[in-house]
């Protein structure tokens, strides 16, 4: 495998390039890895250049529900990012039109056939683009993103706010 094919930020699990590629035990990133993928999109845009090859490769055995087969543990996601130097808050669910703006979050919502993982990158303007969810990237308010799942019958389950690593100056 190549480390020098860029695919910048990614907004489906289910890319040919990788989606087949084992995730945990019994999965594959294009049926359980939307916790890997919203894990890499907040990597990515926090330096610019972190390339999914080593990502995947250094990643690919993160603890999983059920050996893959549901996906990302939840507890994995703050572990993961606090261990790559990012910092985490659970964001209050009820309250996230209160919350201050971050570099990053992460949303976790669940529906009638699973759950998924969705990544939003911080704008200037106080709004998030979330990746893997629409078909392409989206920006919005975090409430906003939370009233559209509520009102499409997908459940917020949590969210962390992320702030990206200081570069040393």
């Amino acid at each position: 495998m190549q480390d020098s094919i860029d695919y910048g930020m990614l907004n489906t699990q289910t890319d040919e390039r990788f989606g087949n590629r084992p995730y945990g035990r019994f999965g594959t990133i294009a049926k359980n890895g939307c916790g890997m993928i919203a894990l890499y999109n907040i990597e990515r845009a926090a330096d610019g250049k972190t390339m999914f090859e080593p990502f995947y490769e250094a990643r690919k055995r993160i603890r999983t529900n059920f050996f893959g087969l549901l996906g990302t543990r939840p507890s994995s996601i703050g572990k993961n990012l606090k261990s790559r130097g990012f910092g985490t808050v659970r964001i209050r669910l009820k309250k996230a039109g209160e919350a201050a703006p971050f570099d990053g979050v992460i949303v976790l919502y669940w529906h009638f056939f699973g759950a998924h993982y969705v990544a939003g990158i911080g704008n200037a303007d106080g709004t998030y683009t979330f990746y893997n969810q629409f078909q392409t990237p989206y920006a919005m308010k975090l409430d906003d993103f939370l009233q559209y799942l509520r009102k499409n019958k997908l459940h917020p389950v949590r969210a962390w706010g992320i702030r990206f690593p200081r570069k040393p100056e």
